[in-house]
């Protein structure tokens, strides 16, 4: 009986997955949001430069990578999804920036980067 239970959950874990995951375009133009979010808060002008560099990273990693996904009109389609990332921020207000989670995001955002090569950093 257990070795039937291990084998559906493999199965299921197996088909919910691929179903499940969002597409990486749409990943990258929310670090383009969260980053935008960010900018728009900060004053430390070495720090919004670094965010600005990093959103445009991201948006420009964004539009590639959904033109590899088939996606039809990338631009749009990144744009929107940074904006509507932007806009779930925003609704929380000034001091989501200093949260747990917006960090728990970014550090995310910054790993993710890394797994797929984007340098976020300004040479």
């Amino acid at each position: 009986m257990r070795q039937f239970l291990i084998a559906i959950t493999s199965v299921v874990t197996a088909l919910a997955s691929p179903l499940a995951a969002q597409p990486f375009s749409k990943s990258m133009a929310e670090c383009a949001g969260l980053y935008a979010f960010g900018r728009d808060f900060i004053e430390r002008e070495e720090t919004v430069y670094l965010l600005e560099f990093g959103q445009a990273k991201w948006m420009n990693a964004a539009i590639v990578q959904a033109q590899s996904e088939g996606v039809s009109d990338p631009t749009d389609y990144v744009q929107a999804s940074m904006t509507a990332k932007y806009n779930e921020w925003s609704d929380r207000g000034i001091s989501a920036v200093f949260t747990e989670d917006f960090g728990d995001w970014m550090d995310y955002c910054r790993s993710f980067a890394r797994a797929q090569d984007i340098d976020l950093n300004p040479a």
